[in-house]
């Protein structure tokens, strides 16, 4: 008897036809076997198999005959319970139709209706069934549908000491997971009933109101006057809801006030007051946003809702994993040119903030711009489907404009912004596009940089790094170094397009090609790059929100400033140009850790060889310089 279970046997006649054969074929092979002994003289051996031949042939008789009266005493059916299969030439003899038919009949007249005569468990021979057969056999019986309450009892009683393997216990403890567990309201929900954003309890993550006052405070002035996401009143009010916790408590809510206090931490690692927490405290409140994306991403289209997508685009482009930002970022338009698209009729002109609405849309724009001059990759809006009017130069409530700290010197830095936006958006079309390849490249290209001259011829830049230094806070001297940062990205990457064969496809951001960059002799973006790197060595730098915002341009104006400096010497590079020089470099490594980012540190890398071939060059100059001095 196998361990895998007792399994039905065939119909008795079966059975009684295939023990005559067994017989004989037993007896035919002890006949051989004796006279094979004879033969060699092993009387006793031979009788010892007779005696055996004898054993057999009576267990045989005695199986026959209880196959004979088991036989006996099972139903009787007329003729054979299964029609032969009818021939292959369906023409010779019964119709295929009526032998299924007739075959049906038979089997819904077999009784399979009665007990099962065979119970496993009550076996008691030499090879008693482990827990797993009899599981098994259990279930096999209540698949079959034939039920037998004793045998259900024993089986049951015998998986009392059967102890569960590891993985069972696994996979039972995944199971368990509240994660896995039904919603608790799911039973009350009809099938009427709409389907809603689940709210969100976030209310314990607010600071102290004290402490919530004055971040957005920072918000306001430090980030939302040049970055116009917010109405100042409405923000605020909003915060004020919050906080009192009459807020609607669905995932847009919590999310707008988490933007804002992670924001205003970040504007504050880049203040004088600044304290390693603070970057931390942005983290924390960027972490509580991210369970809801999923509740953001289906919440109906609104303002409220492009607004809290670029302020989360802000807060993942300002941290040390800025890769997803983009993502929100075009999300986040996609949302606004609905909402721009979407007939008027249907929409209550009264309740609408228009001349808010093209602000957001514009911030997205200009988002969505520079993160593709960045990433190669294509703008998700196109010009010539832009329907807002270019903004108000100096509106109302003077957002968008930096004001100087002390006089009346002010600049609308988010016009200048969205004026390079559309440049950005030109050459992005108009040379980087592959569609682009049928056109005079250089021609465009040089209508670009013309373009972008004409941009430059600006007050803001006619003033140099130390003299915007003095005139502007800290917090505005961070959006004026992001707008240098911008059309610098742009100056190089048409420089190094022309460089690199009109190749659309080629990243000029990347560590293999800025190390191609950094062998040529000519860079027409060089005073360009030498401007941005002078900015950065005048503010603050290291693990700060500007930094990880601006650190592709930072690492290209580095390949292209030292490349410079490589196979053209000149004597502008001093010793404090290059400590400070150093400085940057160390900031680029702190970064690569901190991000674990391999490809800013094979960047980090290029530019490291190279500053150490300029500062041996210029120690070998300067000791030139002694030695025919007599100074050695």
């Amino acid at each position: 008897m196998s361990t895998s279970g007792v399994q039905k046997r065939g119909s008795a006649s079966t059975v009684r036809v295939r023990w005559p054969a067994i017989r004989v074929g037993r007896e035919r092979d002890a006949v051989f076997g004796i006279k094979e002994l004879q033969s060699e003289g092993e009387d006793e051996a031979a009788e010892e198999i007779r005696e055996r031949v004898a054993e057999y042939e009576r267990r045989i008789r005695n199986l026959e005959s209880l196959l004979k009266e088991r036989s006996e005493v099972q139903p009787q059916i007329m003729g054979q319970p299964l029609q032969p299969l009818p021939p292959s030439n369906l023409n010779d003899g019964m119709p295929l139709s009526t032998w299924v038919d007739n075959l049906r009949t038979e089997v819904e007249q077999y009784p399979l209706s009665g007990v099962l005569d065979l119970d496993p468990t009550l076996y008691e021979g030499p090879y008693q069934m482990n827990g797993e057969a009899l599981s098994a056999v259990g279930s096999a019986v209540g698949q079959s549908g034939i039920s037998n309450e004793a045998s259900d009892e024993s089986v049951l009683q015998s998986l009392d000491g059967l102890e569960p393997s590891a993985e069972f216990e696994e996979d039972a403890a995944i199971l368990q997971d509240p994660l896995f567990q039904p919603a608790s309201d799911l039973e009350s929900l009809s099938i009427d009933d709409s389907i809603i954003v689940p709210t969100t309890t976030c209310d314990k993550s607010l600071p102290a109101p004290e402490l919530g006052a004055s971040l957005l405070a920072e918000f306001l002035v430090d980030f939302n006057t040049v970055f116009a996401l917010y109405r100042p009143n409405e923000i605020a009010e909003h915060i004020r809801i919050c906080y009192e916790g009459h807020a609607d408590g669905t995932a847009l809510a919590w999310a707008s006030a988490y933007v804002v206090l992670g924001i205003a931490h970040r504007a504050r690692a880049q203040s004088n007051v600044a304290t390693p927490m603070d970057n931390e405290l942005a983290d924390y409140y960027l972490c509580r946003i991210l369970p809801t994306v999923s509740g953001l991403l289906i919440a109906p289209p609104t303002l409220g809702l492009v607004q809290c997508l670029l302020g989360l685009s802000m807060l993942i482009r300002s941290s040390s994993h800025s890769q997803p930002s983009q993502i929100f970022i075009s999300t986040a338009l996609r949302i606004a040119q609905f909402l721009a698209y979407e007939d008027g009729e249907a929409r209550d002109e009264s309740v609408r903030d228009v001349e808010q609405e093209r602000r957001v849309f514009w911030c997205a724009f200009m988002l969505d711009t520079v993160e593709s001059i960045f990433s190669n990759a294509p703008t998700t809006h196109r010009r010539e489907d832009i329907r807002a009017p270019f903004p108000d130069e100096n509106p109302s409530d003077s957002l968008g404009s930096v004001v100087a700290a002390e006089g009346n010197w002010k600049i609308n830095v988010f016009a200048l912004r969205i004026r390079l936006a559309l440049i950005q958006s030109k050459a992005i079309e108009e040379v980087f596009s592959v569609n682009a390849r049928g056109s005079d490249l250089d021609t465009v290209a040089q209508s670009v940089l013309t373009q972008l001259e004409s941009w430059r011829d600006n007050e803001l830049f006619r003033m140099n790094p130390d003299q915007l230094m003095q005139l502007l806070y800290r917090s505005d001297l961070m959006h004026i170094l992001a707008v240098e940062a911008s059309y610098f990205a742009t100056v190089f990457r048409i420089h190094a397009f022309l460089a690199l064969g009109k190749n659309p496809l080629i990243n000029p951001f990347s560590a293999d090609v800025l190390a191609i960059i950094a062998t040529q002799k000519e860079h027409g973006s060089y005073k360009d790059a030498e401007r941005l790197l002078t900015h950065l060595t005048l503010i603050p730098h290291g693990d700060i929100g500007v930094c990880w915002m601006i650190k592709l341009p930072v690492v290209a104006a580095f390949t292209t400033v030292l490349s410079h400096h490589l196979h053209s010497p000149s004597k502008t590079l001093n010793t404090d140009t290059m400590r400070d020089y150093a400085r940057i470099l160390n900031t680029l490594r702190i970064m690569a850790e901190k991000s674990r980012d391999l490809e800013l540190l094979r960047a980090r890398d290029v530019c490291m060889a190279m500053f150490s071939r300029v500062e041996t060059r210029l120690r070998v100059s300067w000791m030139e310089d002694r030695a025919g001095e007599g100074g050695l």
